[in-house]
């Protein structure tokens, strides 16, 4: 274990406490004790766990208490409640209160290796479901401290783990939008593994790598000579995910026949293998996604409302890196560890002036293209910080672009969909309009000032009509109606 995780073993008898941290210690934990409930949430509030280990019934404070304290105010912390067989409703009631699993008295060792493994495997989804929208800290000192490490600028990432966790104890429908790359299968995963599904199967499909003909069997299977080629019979994924959650990618490739089939099974919980006469119940969680304007097609009639409609239930948006800039520095460290682990390097950072070029980049790719930009560096990096020098080609060339272009004496700027030019003091203010000034911009700053431009053109073009807008100007929906409310635009202003 490269990195020791820290577990909290709350219960009133010291008997058990020493016997589990008997069994847990040669694993390489970190390992404190609390003696009764009001000790335990004492002990979370100083310090993060990644492991809670809770007994319902203590004194000062019972488990079930702790739970939904740990759960308002350290949703990251999994935690798994112990219990006599004779208090099984107590163990209930804790997993719908937000418990990863349960345990009952008296303990043994297998079972108790087994939910720690299984509950570990859970946390590390979750946290990898994080540096896929990390959440950012607006002050350096906090991000230190493991009490205000969820406060900040980033309420984007909050409000999805806090859907996450939600999510996880429900059974509804679950559609997560998104580009490519910004980590829409985590998200998935995280869902179904903190869920009671956990221990049943999470099964995957890309309906956009599956031939519109073999669609129907790939899902709902076949029966043995239903078609040329089915030489026998095949089970489909609905099935092989029977009890568990179907995660349904690229959504908006699936042909409208297949979607009028799925939304039945959505309806029913029933499916038809082709080739069968009979129908077969299943149970199954489906968890969509897609990197497409479904709104749009669904005016194309290319996708059907009422699949919408049925898929939409609980959306989850995740945002592209090119709006969290100020995420990249964490994210850069996170991958920075994990490749130092996986390829033996002892890299110990990035170069300031390398780190500020990334932030330039527009990351079409996300954050899958910035963990494979950091790889690279690992392969062609020869000293023990990366430099500017070992990023990927394209990407060198990007960003010089960009510098070569931010240094270009400033005298005009032209608007968005407009046949003049603005002053460039309309956006960086008359203190720099001067051309015999050295100009001195916020990056940050001036983007913000030009998207708030961009959209008020966009809108006054469009009479207002926010779907039309999203067509012409080729702004996804989410982000329209997102930058509308940060920027406090009313689009009615612009109605035509």
């Amino acid at each position: 274990m490269s990195e020791k995780l820290n577990v909290l073993i709350a219960d009133d008898e010291p008997e058990l406490r020493a016997g589990i941290k008997s069994q847990l210690s040669p694993r390489g934990f970190n390992i404190d004790e609390a003696v009764d409930g009001g000790q335990a949430w004492s002990k979370l509030q100083q310090k993060k766990y990644d492991l809670v280990l809770l007994d319902v019934r203590m004194p000062v404070m019972d488990g079930l208490e702790v739970l939904k304290k740990i759960r308002a105010h350290r949703p990251f912390s999994t935690v798994a409640v112990i219990t006599a067989h004779a208090n099984l409703k107590d163990a209930v009631e804790a997993i719908r209160d937000g418990a990863f699993d349960y345990i009952e008295k008296p303990l043994q060792a297998d079972k108790l290796d087994k939910l720690v493994d299984k509950a570990l495997a859970a946390r590390l989804l979750v946290e990898e479901m994080s540096f896929s929208s990390p959440i950012e800290n607006s002050n350096a000192d906090e991000r230190e401290n493991p009490k205000d490490e969820f406060i900040g600028r980033g309420e984007t990432m909050q409000r999805v783990f806090r859907m996450v966790d939600r999510l996880a104890n429900v059974h509804t429908s679950v559609l997560i939008r998104g580009e490519n790359g910004t980590g829409k299968e985590l998200v998935a995963k995280a869902i179904h593994y903190n869920s009671p599904r956990k221990d049943r199967p999470f099964v995957a499909v890309n309906c956009g790598a599956i031939s519109e003909n073999l669609v129907e069997s790939e899902l709902f299977g076949h029966e043995k000579g239903a078609f040329t080629g089915a030489q026998q019979r095949k089970i489909g994924k609905f099935q092989f995910a029977s009890g568990g959650t179907l995660f349904l990618d690229e959504m908006g490739d699936l042909p409208l026949q297949m979607q009028v089939k799925l939304l039945r099974v959505l309806q029913d919980q029933k499916i038809t293998p082709v080739g069968s006469n009979r129908e077969f119940k299943v149970d199954v969680r489906i968890v969509a996604a897609t990197n497409k304007n479904l709104e749009k097609m669904i005016e194309q009639g290319t996708f059907r409302q009422d699949l919408f409609y049925r898929l939409n239930v609980m959306p989850l948006f995740l945002p592209p890196l090119r709006e969290r800039t100020t995420d990249i520095p964490f994210l850069v460290d996170h991958f920075i560890k994990k490749f130092n682990s996986r390829h033996g390097r002892e890299i110990n950072g990035i170069q300031p002036d390398a780190l500020a070029k990334l932030k330039l980049y527009s990351w079409p790719g996300n954050i899958r293209e910035l963990e494979n930009a950091i790889e690279h560096a690992f392969v062609v990096e020869t000293k023990n910080q990366i430099s500017e020098s070992s990023f990927p080609e394209h990407i060198l060339e990007s960003i010089q672009d960009k510098v070569e272009g931010w240094d270009l004496p400033f005298e005009t700027i032209r608007r968005p969909n407009a046949e003049t030019t603005a002053p460039v003091s309309d956006f960086i203010g008359p203190e720099n309009s001067n051309p015999n000034h050295k100009i001195t911009l916020d990056f940050h700053q001036e983007k913000e000032k030009f998207e708030r431009e961009f959209i008020i053109q966009a809108l006054r073009h469009n009479g207002g009509k926010i779907n039309q807008t999203c067509d012409r100007a080729n702004i996804p929906k989410n982000t329209l109606l997102r930058k509308i409310k940060r920027y406090k635009i009313n689009p009615r202003d612009y109605e035509s």
